[in-house]
């Protein structure tokens, strides 16, 4: 019986790709119903808060699951055995082309927790230089720049609707 009162029964991968894999559960919920429960396991992710002075370097990309251009801090998924702090540091440099020199950890969120396995490892990056590194092939990303007040509301007014994103913005304020 898990922490949360789930009781798994067995599992079985129905698709996978090099970025997810997408499991299902057969369990038994904490009601004592039997079910059968679907998790997306990604790599580990870390995403970054990019601060020029009272400014923050958003991006701006196509998102397919959703079909729409979407505004979100730097975030991607971990390569091979990188650190968080690693991933952070090649995202930065992928989807920004900066890095910085002042790195702070802001602990970690949720995605979508009744189905993402893992939390993504989020960070502040301070003290920014150019320091281009190519995009994936696949992506076609604009570097957005805004006052992060600006940006925080545009979290609250609904502009920015990227949860990874949001959470990020409010703890990086403080």
């Amino acid at each position: 019986l898990s922490e949360s009162g789930y009781q798994q029964r067995s599992k079985r991968v129905v698709y996978e790709n090099p970025w997810l894999r997408f499991e299902a559960h057969d369990i038994v919920h904490p009601t004592g119903l039997p079910g059968v429960h679907g998790v997306v396991v990604t790599p580990p992710a870390s995403a970054v808060v990019l601060c020029d002075g009272d400014d923050v370097l958003l991006v701006r990309q196509a998102r397919f699951a959703v079909d729409a251009i979407v505004l979100e801090v730097v975030k991607g998924g971990r390569a091979g055995d990188e650190t968080a702090l690693e991933c952070a540091t090649r995202e930065s440099r992928e989807e920004a082309g900066v890095t910085a020199k002042r790195w702070i950890a802001l602990g970690s969120t949720y995605e979508i927790p009744s189905i993402v396995e893992h939390p993504v490892a989020l960070f502040l990056g301070l003290d920014l230089a150019p320091a281009p590194l190519a995009p994936e092939e696949v992506e076609r990303i604009d570097v957005v720049r805004m006052r992060l007040d600006d940006a925080l509301a545009a979290c609250a007014g609904g502009r920015i609707d990227d949860a990874v994103t949001a959470i990020a913005l409010l703890r990086a304020q403080h």
